[in-house]
């Protein structure tokens, strides 16, 4: 099922929107079988210099095998050294992070490098993100940036699947 987030990732990466109220995308893939729901890109943080950023979109992606939760995850850098995410935790617990690519991207005056991934969460750990929110520190080599992955972004996705507020 980790497969099918990332594929879904590699397709929601195109359709990137920002706003107050999550913009919900559904995706689906003939192939493979699969659904996913997903919502448009939310900025988490940016850098002083504004060479860094961080963008995320919560996920379920259901399939024969069942559904999975996560969140995709593309860091963007403006700078001569690309992003390389060591990991991520929330609180105490090192979460479930995979680096899918590192990509040149934003290439209109110059171009931008970018590690995306997804991290693997639980249905419980989704649900209570759409109570409270996730907070995310990103450590890399330069350094660990804070964010938070708004509730209403997980409960957005939650509604767009079952229909009902989480």
């Amino acid at each position: 099922m980790v497969r099918a987030l990332i594929a879904c990732m590699l397709s929601c990466l195109i359709c990137a929107c920002t706003g107050v109220r999550p913009q919900v995308i559904h995706h689906y893939d003939d192939w493979l079988g699969t659904a996913a729901v997903t919502v448009s890109e939310q900025e988490i943080f940016r850098s002083r210099d504004g060479r860094s950023l961080m963008t995320v979109r919560p996920v379920v992606a259901m399939g024969p095998d069942g559904r999975a939760y996560g969140v995709l995850t593309h860091l963007g850098r403006r700078s001569g050294t690309a992003p390389r995410i060591d990991r991520i935790t929330s609180g105490a617990a090192t979460l479930d992070y995979t680096p899918h690519d590192r990509l040149l991207t934003h290439c209109i005056d110059g171009c931008q490098r970018a590690e995306v991934g997804v991290i693997a969460l639980s249905a419980t750990a989704f649900f209570l993100a759409a109570r409270d929110g996730l907070p995310l520190r990103v450590w890399d080599p330069r350094g660990r940036a804070d964010g938070v992955v708004p509730a209403a972004a997980f409960r957005a996705v939650l509604q767009a699947v079952d229909g009902a507020d989480p």
